[in-house]
């Protein structure tokens, strides 16, 4: 869910860059979660349609947002400025609960990046996060079998932003047999629209 601002900026909270694909990917992400969940994974509904791309140890200025989304369409021009989806995979998050590392789940996307991507000048460098997946869902655990295949979808319009999140904890709460954070709130910064 998204939340106020004001929430946000009395705390420190991890931020991610992210990938945030145009609203037209929701509808068929939006869907499939319904399935994840309908089939059992308890997470389905705890993380934005956005991919993580790095971990940021400080802000960064909108500058070098622009000029990251700049450098990416760049270097996505060969495939015609397009992203697809291909098949699911997890993608670690930097942040554990309970010990246990989070990871985001959704289908895999076949983003390439400049050389230079992930070290930003007068800044510290981004920590990238692999392999790049369009987020569907939060898991602690491997994910129970028979799951439905990803969508197929791809994408030219998308935006690099910064997001900062949190799990939101249960307590000793166990819910369908789970025991963990399944909510999550977030916060998606200014949308730095890769250029056409």
């Amino acid at each position: 869910m998204k939340t106020d601002k004001g929430r946000f900026s009395r705390h420190s909270f991890p931020r991610l860059l992210v990938l945030v694909p145009h609203r037209d990917v929701r509808l068929p992400m939006r869907a499939w979660s319904g399935s994840l969940f309908a089939a059992g994974l308890p997470g389905a509904w705890s993380f934005p349609w956005v991919a993580p791309l790095a971990a940021l140890a400080s802000p960064l200025p909108e500058a070098e947002l622009k000029s990251l989304a700049h450098a990416l369409r760049e270097h996505s021009r060969p495939n015609g400025g397009k992203f697809t989806a291909g098949p699911s995979a997890f993608a670690q998050l930097p942040f554990a609960t309970g010990g246990k590392p989070a990871f985001a789940f959704g289908p895999s996307l076949d983003v390439a990046f400049p050389s230079a991507f992930f070290a930003i000048e007068d800044s510290a460098p981004l920590k990238q996060i692999l392999p790049v997946v369009l987020g569907a869902a939060l898991a602690y655990d491997p994910p129970p079998d028979g799951l439905p295949a990803p969508p197929q979808i791809s994408f030219r319009a998308s935006a690099l932003a910064v997001m900062r999140f949190r799990p939101l904890p249960l307590g000793n709460k166990c819910v369908g047999g789970y025991q963990g954070e399944l909510s999550f709130e977030w916060e998606i910064g200014k949308l730095h629209w890769l250029p056409k």
